[in-house]
């Protein structure tokens, strides 16, 4: 006969004390808070990276021939080479360190999203204890009086930063297909990346905007 573990972890889950069982969920809470404090530190480095890459994809469309000697120049000097590596090739690597951070990016903010609304819920538990006035910090009292810096900050993240980030590559990709380059495999590769990179987008738009 098939064991019942459920049943046995609610026999004792019920022998417990109340102050018990606050004690645990008090533990959950501060666990939870810590990793939403490491995924915040995570988005917030992954969003640099990103920056520097767009960046540095802005400076190889206002000087493309000056960029790319700079930035063949500067990779054979980090890695030792006494040869420069093919602009090209080196473009690809960057269009795939984007995409990489992108989706870890991407991942990062709808995790801590999520996060946020289950702290909520261990909040609307914790806070009965106390009459509502304690542990609504990322609830009731983040959310009451909300800043309308915060609120602007929150439009540029979520909806200019993506479009910009669509415009961008977009350019990008345009300016290869009309350069005089050999280099048709890799643009077929820099395109899949594109490509991915807007479907990538589009998905976190409709996540983050359009929740059910």
């Amino acid at each position: 006969m098939p064991e019942r573990p459920n049943l046995k972890c609610s026999i004792e889950v019920s022998a417990l004390s109340a102050d018990k069982k606050l004690e645990i969920l008090n533990d959950h809470y501060k666990d939870t808070l810590a990793q939403l404090k490491e995924h915040l530190k995570l988005r917030d480095s992954l969003f640099f990276r990103i920056i520097i890459i767009v960046a540095l994809m802005f400076y190889q469309l206002y000087l493309p021939q000056e960029s790319g000697n700079a930035i063949s120049d500067a990779v054979a000097t980090i890695l030792k080479l006494e040869k420069t590596i093919d602009i090209n090739f080196i473009g690809s690597v960057i269009w795939f360190a984007l995409l990489g951070f992108i989706i870890r990016y991407f991942q990062a903010v709808i995790y801590i999203d999520r996060l946020y609304l289950y702290i909520h819920k261990l909040e609307d538990q914790l806070c009965i204890c106390y009459d509502h006035k304690a542990f609504t910090r990322e609830g009731v009292s983040y959310l009451e009086n909300y800043p309308r810096f915060s609120n602007w900050t929150w439009i540029l993240y979520t909806i200019a930063f993506p479009i910009l980030l669509i415009i961008v590559v977009s350019l990008k990709l345009s300016f290869e297909a009309t350069s005089e380059s050999d280099a048709h495999a890799l643009f077929i590769f820099d395109f899949l990346v594109w490509g991915s990179i807007v479907i990538s987008t589009m998905l976190y738009l409709s996540q983050v905007h359009f929740k059910k």
